[in-house]
């Protein structure tokens, strides 16, 4: 396991890697990156509809579509061209984590971001199928009906990896290679799990609960002080997107469910049969993730992982957007 510190050398070899990447492509007459496990078309799909439900002001609400696949109503957002950057975001959370990184993206990859089952704006989940076995599936089926083969990379953020370890793990669209931002693989420390341990008890993942924290999440405050405990500081905009989430029962409904059902021993049992290439961003300032346990865990169960410390907290691909998808970027010419 190679580890980076969190200092300013790793900054630069990230953005440096993001140069390498962008000049290459001129030299290649601005062709797209050629990744050795994909090679992908943009196909006509007559599976996309519009998504007039979506907020005017969500980000890239332009890319938003609707799909139908695995009995859910999918909000999906699907754009560029090249090799197949598939973005899970974490628990609670939608596509407007990827906001800031979707631009740098999408001008050199075919970028497919959606709400996971339970989230945002995706309808139709089984509140009681939330688990990352069920999702993987669902996914390897959403991919099928977007006429998408199998990812050159999947990034995760939070809970987000864990899935795409399962995907990988299960699923017959397997990555060529996963990212991990600040990867939930441990659970959280005790102060945590005192406030979170009651929302996933069976009383508290009910619709008439979830629908009672809706609607007091918004004027207690609750949403921030939240955001506020993973060490980020985000500004308005971003925070304003979480708290439209979490005014909606079924998204709150679906975040608990979700997390309750995470089997991380069954999954880190599993984890050494993954080959594929694996980096994993590590925040030192994660409160949610503690770092000692996490690279403990990585070491045993992930040893061929790369990883990356920065000097940041649990949202540290929001934080520092730029950072991250050279990271992604980074990862596809190493492909190459």
């Amino acid at each position: 396991m190679t580890r980076s510190s969190c200092c300013n050398r790793n900054r630069v070899s990230a953005r440096m890697a993001c140069v390498f990447y962008l000049t290459r492509q001129n030299v290649n007459h601005n062709r797209h990156l050629d990744c050795p496990r994909q090679q992908t078309t943009r196909k006509p799909s007559m599976t996309l509809r519009a998504a007039a439900d979506i907020p005017t002001d969500w980000p890239h609400r332009e890319a938003s579509a609707r799909t139908s696949a695995a009995g859910l109503d999918w909000h999906v957002q699907l754009a560029g061209e090249g090799p197949l950057v598939v973005l899970l975001h974490g628990t609670g959370s939608s596509t407007h984590s990827w906001a800031r990184i979707w631009p740098l993206l999408t001008s050199h990859a075919r970028v497919l971001a959606m709400d996971l089952p339970g989230h945002g704006f995706t309808r139709g989940a089984d509140f009681s199928q939330l688990d990352l076995r069920t999702i993987s599936h669902q996914l390897d089926t959403l991919l099928d009906t977007l006429g998408l083969g199998a990812p050159a990379l999947v990034a995760g953020h939070s809970a987000g990896l864990p899935l795409a370890m399962r995907w990988a793990l299960d699923g017959h669209h397997t990555p060529a290679s996963l990212i991990g931002f600040a990867p939930s693989l441990v659970p959280p420390p005790p102060s945590y799990s005192l406030f979170l341990g009651p929302l996933i008890n069976p009383l508290f993942t009910s619709g008439p609960m979830a629908s009672l924290l809706a609607t007091t999440i918004g004027p207690t405050g609750m949403v921030d002080r939240l955001l506020d405990s993973t060490a980020s500081v985000l500004d308005e905009d971003q925070r304003r997107h979480y708290r439209t989430l979490f005014a909606e029962p079924t998204h709150v409904r679906g975040a608990m469910n979700f997390m309750a059902a995470a089997d991380l021993p069954l999954l880190l049992e599993d984890a050494p049969r993954l080959q594929m290439p694996m980096t994993l961003v590590l925040g030192d300032q994660d409160t949610w993730v503690p770092l000692q346990p996490l690279l403990q865990v990585i070491e045993r169960y992930l040893p061929q992982a790369q990883v990356q410390r920065w000097h940041a907290g649990h949202l540290l691909h929001e934080i520092e957007p730029e950072r991250a998808a050279a990271t992604i970027l980074d990862s596809l010419v190493r492909q190459a």
